[in-house]
Parts: C-alpha cells; structure tokens; sequence
C-alpha cells in the first residue's frame, strides 16, 4: 500500500510539473481537471486497498488464533491420553508373565524382559507432553541429596544390570545432606542424562561428579558433571540431541529423555552445556541453584562418638578412579587412606597390619588375600569392606564370615557415613521371637524379598474390598499407577504426598488404616522419618507398614527394619509382589467375586476383542478400560481429522496418524488401523492433496468402531 502510495504522489507531482509547464490557459484548465479526476480515484484506490488490506490481516489473525487453539487443546489432549496411556502400559508391564523355569537369555526376550523399556519410553513422553501443556511445577521444599542419588542409581542400575561401565559418583565433601528444592524433578534430570549416557557406552567409566560453588548468604550452586569416555558426538548429532523425533521403523520417540531434562533444568532456573569431543568422549555440565537448610552448620555428617574418626582405611578397586572417589568420603571423617591400584595390589602382598579398615573390590579376594586377612583379624580388630558394583550382575556371597560389610557403588557420603558407625558400633544381641513381632501386624516382619503371586489381575484384588489403604508418594505418575491397578478392588485408598502428610493422616484418621505403603524418598519428610514418627505413638505398633523404594540395599534395609517398617516393596511395582503383600497383612477378607458373562458376538473386523485382550496381558477388564479411554479421547477424532485436512495442518495431521495407529492396533481394531495406516502414506508422500478423499472414510469407519465398542461395553 505504500508503494500505490508513493507512485500516486509522483505521478501527481509529474501531472503538476507538466501543467505548470503548459502556456495556454485552456490546457491549463483541462490538466487540472484530470488531476482532480486523478486524486479521486487514488483516493478511492486507497479506501479499497486498505479495507482488503485489514480484511486479510483479519483472517490472517483468525487463521492463528484458530491454528493456536488447534494446537493447545490437541497438547493438552495429547497429554491427558498418554498418561492413561502410561497408566496402561505401566500396568502392563507390572501384571508380568509368569514364567519361572525360563532361562536369563530367555527371560531378556520375553515380553517382561522388554517392558521396562516401554515404561521408560512411555513415562519420557508423558514427561514432555506435561512439559509442552505445562502441567510440570518446580517446587522448593526440604530434600535429602543422597536419597535423590540412591533412587537415581538404583533406577537406572537396575534398567542396565549386567553393564561393563563403571559408574562413579565422585562427590566433593562439602556438598550439603539437606538442601531446598526441586527434589522431585533434580532426580528426574540425572535419570534422564544418565540413561542416555549409559545406553551410548558398552564399557569404561561414567563418572558424576558433583561440586558446590558461588555461595551467597543462603543460596548455592552445585554442578552436576556427567562424563564418559565413549566414542563422543559428531558435529550433526550435537545439534539435534535435544530435539525429539518419531522413529518410524522402531516405532518409539528419540531423544525425548534429553529434551524433557532440558526443558527441566530450565524450569529449575539452571543451565546446561555439553562438551564432545569424537573418539574422547562427551560431557554434560549441568548447574543449578539451591537453598542450603542450614548455612551455618559446615559440618553435614557428625560421627557419634570420637573414636569412630582418625582410622586408617587401605582401599583396592578395580577402577582407581572409583576408588578414590570413595577415600574422598573416607577422608571427610579425618580417616588417613591409603589408595593402591589394583595391579600393584595384585603384583605384592602389602602390609596390612597398620590399618584399621581394608576395602577390597570383591574380585580380589583370592585364596592368598582370604588366608591373609583371616590371619590378621585374629591378631587385631580389623574390618573388612567388600565392595561390589549395582550395575555389574550380582556375585554369589563368598567369605561372609571374613567380610563385615558390603558397600554398593557408586556410593554416597550418607552410606559411607552409615557404614562407619555401623562398623564399629557393637552387634546387637540376636532379638528374641517376642522382641521380633513388635510393630508386626499378625506377629510377622519379613526381612527377604517379597514372593511374586502367579496369575494376579486387576479382578485378584477384589479380594481386599473394604479395606483402608494409605499410599505414600510424592510422584503423580506413580500414584496413578498404583491407584489404577486397585481401581475395581473396592478397596477405600488415601493419597499422602509426602512423609509429613501421612503422619498428619494416620493420627488425624477418623478410622484406622489397614495397611501403609510407604515411598523412601521424598521431599519435606523421608519415609524413615515418617515411619519412626507414626511408630512413636504404641497404639500404631501393629499398624503394617511397607517401603516402597528403588535401592534395596543390605545397608538400605536395615534402615527400613530400624525405623519400623514391616517389609519392602522394589520398583518399579510387581503387580504379584504387591498382591503377596496386601495377603500377608490384610487376610481375613471376603473371597473374590467370581463373575462370567456371555459376551455377543462382534464384528472381530472391526474390533478383534481376542486380539486386544491378549495386549492387555490376558486381563478383559482392563481391555476394556482401554477401549473407554479410547472412547473418551478419540471416539470423536473424525471432526478433528476433517479440520486439520481442510485447513492443511498437516503437520498435525500426520501426529494424529501416529497416535492414532499406535492405539487402534492395540486395541484389534483391524480395518481402522489399515485405514490410518494409508492416511498416513499419503502424509508421508507429500500426497496431501488427496486426503479430502479420506475424510468421509474417516468417520464412516470411526463411526463403525465407535458402535462396537460402545455395544461391547455395554453387555
């Protein structure tokens, strides 16, 4: 418009020019009328040009705001489904197949072996479509730093069980135990950055090391340094490593576990930078600000007693690296160690007499070693350390009479701390049978690890109905879980978020509650913490109460037993372990409601019910909670799907197809599934043209699942 502006006025000028130029006034006359003329009709050129003009840039703003609610409400829609999505894949994963002569090759291939994974992948994209409909808070609240370490390696240990990596926490000793934070979302990051390191290494160490700096009054700053000497990134890769993809031929979304952690140390108010160099490695920089509890208080571990500190500790790893990370720990106690390789070790006997504790990876202690030790123990009070690996598969327990205690690495200062007391503090004397059944319910504390129940579904729990259970547990994701597997049990279920809450409800409960599950880690109050503070009241002592925790270490569970707890549960849940748990402290129930009903014959082209009840692992009920969440989320998908044709969104298009041939194959139904699956083609093909074509097939085919679910819910 500018433009048509600017020419009128030289064109005007030119006129004007011209006609001051002409002698005789009746030509004169005649230009200044076809300048008027002129003026009116650029006049009337503007008036015309300016209201097409705000006319498009109405619809061009009509069009983005359209385009803009199209896509926050499929966000926030996307993000409601996956997590029933993750609700049902997590159950799945749970309600495990029973297989118990299987060999470990023939376990890893079997569904059970592989639906960790799944969860992982699952749990990685709620997690960023939380992020994209921002349903994430940041919190900042009380939190032990090594509980967020403990859950964090034993998650990820257990998900890379039998690695050749050696993983190194290697933390500098003025690292606050307490901090104010986001303890939640911290554990998250460090999962998230360390699976992705962990899948990309085959052998070598992964070393965390963790550093405090820029102290300012009751603020701090911890870097987090997560390196590995792996092969490193190309210049290509670096620059898509946080941008989440859709991988067509293994049908999962890539790199979602690195953008959620970047979008979350965002969130945090942190910053995150990451160094490679190829055939050296990579290193990922990670720094966040916290809050320090108590800034005066420099000293965060105290030994109980005087002579617990200034030993002589002698420490042998097969990593040198992972052994002097932990004389760092030993060290903050005014211990003198003293580090040695493991082929100098190996190569000479060393004189051990001077020293007060002997740390030894578990593979050094050969018969020399064994003879050696045995010999210096009856001449001196010596304690002897065996150290072990959670990533590597575990060893068979040799010298149990020779060995005092076993520390699990990557450790932390707290269980270093822990073990020190623990080592020199005399045994207690072997409890008695009565001294055993307090705080039992029934007379029973079961130390060893929970039994799995075979054959267990939704249905099984139907035996405990009528009974009050609390669940203690600051994640969402996990509370949804749990309370979606007892969902038909009939059982009444409480929510506690944290360790404050649950005592705040157990004491304030009008009724009793039947049974408590109990996380370790949270925030505000651990469970330890809110197990001792319910056990000191003796009216609770027969109240059952079971941990619920990632790391299930010897010296972890004796913490559980000592604060009072019944038995623990490991994660991720076993559907099967939990029922053996509500059977050891809730019998007494009504018997199961055994029920069976003919079921119509459907149309098994439509909607092949055999087939989607064997992806619901065999189990017709919770089949058919999928079909209703699929009702709820998709069962009118067909105006979406005509919307975004006509309107060539086709980017959200192709998101639709994919969602779309992920559930309608999960649930049989066969001809829709053969229906998106062209649809899709054409997106991929640059064919857009044609998928006007589709959209009345579109809603004829949805309209024809939508009835058979519908009549197969209803019977």
């Amino acid at each position: 418009m500018k433009k048509l502006f600017f020419a009128y006025c030289i064109g005007a000028a030119t006129l004007l020019f011209a006609g001051t130029a002409v002698s005789a006034p009746q030509d004169s006359f005649w230009v200044w009328i076809a300048l008027f003329a002129l003026a009116v009709i650029g006049v009337l050129i503007l008036f015309v040009s300016s209201r097409q003009t705000k006319r498009i840039e109405k619809m061009h703003r009509e069009m983005l705001e359209k385009q803009k609610e199209i896509e926050q409400s499929q966000t926030l829609f996307l993000a409601n489904i996956s997590e029933n999505i993750h609700e049902i894949i997590a159950k799945n994963y749970q309600d495990a197949a029973f297989v118990s002569d299987a060999t470990e090759e023939e376990a890893a291939s079997t569904p059970k072996g592989k639906r960790r994974k799944l969860v992982d992948v699952t749990n990685d994209l709620i997690e960023f479509l939380r992020l994209k409909s921002k349903k994430v808070e940041i919190t900042h609240e009380k939190f032990n730093l090594n509980n967020v370490l403990n859950e964090v390696s034993g998650s990820v240990c257990s998900q890379f069980k039998g690695s050749e990596v050696e993983l190194i926490f290697d933390i500098d000793s003025n690292i606050p135990r307490y901090l104010i934070g986001d303890a939640r979302n911290l554990e998250k990051t460090l999962h998230n950055l360390l699976e992705y390191v962990l899948s990309e290494v085959d052998s070598g160490e992964v070393t965390l090391e963790i550093a405090m700096f820029g102290n300012y009054e009751e603020q701090i700053e911890l870097q987090f340094k997560l390196s590995d000497r792996g092969q490193g990134l190309s210049e290509a890769k670096m620059e898509s490593l946080f941008i989440p993809a859709y991988d067509e031929e293994s049908k999962t979304y890539k790199g979602l576990g690195l953008f959620v952690a970047k979008s979350l140390i965002g969130m945090m108010q942190g910053e995150l930078v990451v160094d490679s160099v190829e055939g050296k490695g990579t290193t990922f920089t990670l720094t966040l600000p916290f809050e320090m509890l108590d800034p005066t208080n420099r000293r965060n571990y105290r030994l109980p007693e005087k002579v617990l500190t200034a030993k002589k500790v002698f420490i042998v790893d097969r990593s040198y690296n992972a052994a002097l990370a932990i004389k760092k720990m030993f060290a903050y106690f005014r211990h003198d160690v003293k580090v040695v390789t493991k082929e100098e070790f190996l190569g000479k006997m060393h004189n051990l007499t001077p020293y007060d504790i002997v740390v030894l990876n578990m593979s050094l202690f050969n018969p020399r070693t064994v003879e050696y030790l045995e010999k210096l123990k009856k001449e001196k009070e010596l304690k002897v350390i065996a150290l072990n690996a959670l990533l590597q598969k575990d060893e068979e327990e040799k010298h149990s009479e020779l060995i005092d205690k076993v520390l699990s690495k990557p450790a932390n200062q707290e269980r270093v701390f822990e073990l020190i007391i623990n080592l020199f503090t005399p045994q207690r004397v072997q409890k008695s049978k009565e001294e055993e059944k307090s705080h039992d319910t029934h007379g029973l504390t079961y130390r060893g690890e929970i039994q799995e129940a075979p054959h267990i579904t939704q249905q099984s729990f139907r035996e405990f109905s009528g009974k009050r259970l609390l669940i203690v547990e600051d994640d969402i994701i996990n509370q949804k879980v749990l309370t979606n597997i007892l969902k038909v049990s009939g059982m009444e279920i409480a929510i506690a978020n944290n360790g404050r809450e649950a005592v705040n409800m157990v004491k304030e409960s009008l009724e009793s509650f039947d049974l408590v599950l109990m996380d370790i880690n949270m925030p505000v109050m651990d469970g330890y913490v809110a197990t001792q503070m319910i056990r000191l009241e003796s009216e609770y002592d027969n109240l059952p109460i079971v941990a619920f925790t990632a790391l299930a270490l010897e010296s972890e569970r004796e913490k559980i037993f000592n604060s009072g707890m019944n038995a623990y549960l490991t994660k991720p849940l076993n559907i099967g372990k939990l029922f053996t748990v509500f059977k050891m402290y809730m019998p007494g129930s009504a018997a199961q409601e055994q029920r069976t009903q003919e079921r119509k014959v459907i149309d098994t082209d439509v909607l092949d019910v055999g087939k989607g009840i064997g992806y619901a692992n065999g189990n017709e009920g919770f089949y058919m909670e999928i079909l209703q969440e699929f009702l709820d989320a998709y069962g009118n998908s067909g105006e979406l799907f005509a919307k975004l044709v006509r309107e060539h969104r086709y980017e959200q298009v192709k998101m639709l197809c994919l969602d779309m041939k992920g559930l309608t194959g999960s649930i049989g139904a066969t001809q829709m599934y053969q229906l998106i699956a062209k649809i899709h083609q054409k997106v991929i093909y640059h064919q857009e043209e044609m998928l006007t074509e589709y959209i009345d097939a579109y809603e004829k085919e949805l309209g024809r699942l939508r009835y058979e679910i519908e009549r197969y819910l209803a019977l």
